[in-house]
Parts: C-alpha cells; sequence; structure tokens
C-alpha cells in the first residue's frame, strides 16, 4: 500500500503530549497534513492500544478518504503488537463492515510468526463463518513451523463449503504433495458438489506439479 508521510507539504505541526495529538487526529474536519502528524506522534510515542481501538471505532465506514490514515498507522508500527488485548481488537477489525480496513488487517497479521498461533487458532474455531475464512486468508501467506498443518487443521474440521474451499485453494498454493491424500478424501465426501470437486482437482494438481 502506498501512503503519504506526515512532511510531505501542507502544514507541519508539532504536537507535545498525547492527549493534543489525539483530539487533531479524531477531528474529522481538521487538514489532513494536520491528522498525519497527529497520527504520527501517536504511532511514535508507541501508543499501540489507541491506534488499534481507534481503527476499528474511527474507520467503520469505507470512505476513500480515510484509506491514508489507515495505510499509515498499519505502516508505522515499528514493532507487532503482541499483547492479548492487541489481539483482542484486531479481531474487532476483521469484524468491521468497511472491507478495506478488513483488508488491511488481514496483510499485517500475515507478517507475523509463530507468535500469532494461538490467535489463529481461535479464529478457526469462531462460530462466524466469515472469521474462518479470514482465518484461511491469513494462513495463505503465513510462513512459520506449523502454519500449513493449521491449515490443514481447518479443512478436515470445517463443514461450510465456503470456508472449506477457501482453506483448500490455499493449501494448494502452499502444501505438498503429502496433503493430495487429504484432499482426495474431500473430494469423495463431496463427489455430488461439483463446484468443490473442481475447486480440489485445481488445488491437486497445483500440488503435483
Amino acid at each position: 500500500m502506498g501512503f503519504k508521510k506526515p512532511s510531505e507539504g501542507g502544514k507541519v505541526r508539532v504536537f507535545n503530549e498525547f492527549l493534543e495529538a489525539k483530539e487533531v487526529f479524531e477531528d474529522k474536519d481538521a487538514d489532513e497534513d494536520l491528522r498525519l502528524a497527529a497520527l504520527d506522534y501517536i504511532v511514535r510515542h508507541k501508543e499501540i492500544s489507541y491506534v488499534l481501538r481507534m481503527l476499528s471505532e474511527i474507520f467503520k465506514e469505507n470512505k476513500l478518504n480515510d484509506h491514508v490514515y489507515i495505510d499509515y498507522a498499519f505502516s508505522a508500527f515499528t514493532e507487532k503488537p503482541r499483547r492479548e488485548e492487541d489481539f483482542q481488537k484486531m479481531l474487532d477489525m476483521l469484524k468491521s463492515e468497511n472491507a478495506y480496513l478488513r483488508n488491511a488487517i488481514i496483510v499485517f497479521l500475515q507478517g507475523y510468526g509463530e507468535e500469532i498461533r494461538e490467535f489463529i487458532e481461535n479464529l478457526i474455531n469462531s462460530e462466524d463463518r466469515d472469521i474462518r475464512i479470514f482465518a484461511a486468508n491469513i494462513l495463505g501467506d503465513l510462513r512459520f513451523e506449523g502454519s500449513v498443518d493449521l491449515l490443514r487443521y481447518l479443512i478436515m474440521k470445517e463443514n461450510d463449503v465456503n470456508v472449506l474451499m477457501s482453506a483448500v485453494d490455499y493449501l494448494g498454493e502452499v502444501g505438498s504433495k503429502e496433503d493430495i491424500a487429504i484432499l482426495e478424501s474431500i473430494k469423495e465426501s463431496y463427489k455430488d458438489e461439483p463446484y468443490v470437486v473442481f475447486g480440489v482437482d485445481t488445488a491437486i494438481n497445483k500440488l503435483r506439479e
């Protein structure tokens, strides 16, 4: 994602404390450069909890003018949030009606490693079908030992066809030839579902290449 830096033209303001920057950033009528400068101050001072909460609360709707702030917030983190409450706020973003924010947090989560395992397991076991689909999306680009095992686990436990096929598609990208047996068993279980059979065969062919 491209983003505009706070110093790129426009008005520049120096903030002395968090509450001052917070007030400016939350003012939707404020100049864009001022709001970016405020956000930059907030992120640099490691107000991570506020930034994560703000993203889901302020940007509930997908407005083009807000994309610059979402992009900058995720790009400016100098360290990955790792606290339980941080992951809860990221889960709130996955549930957002704002598709741009959802996609941004998925990409952000794909930059994690082993430390995200428990969070992904919670997504996989969610009762919300969409959240389980997001789990498959994230796993498709995660690269830590055991990430593919989580994808296999999702496939073997899943009963919703849409979630299942999202996971199957990603397994075709990141799995190995040993996964063909799993996919063949899925195809047998859904042999009367042409959509599933086609998707599974496509994944198997990728693994055989």
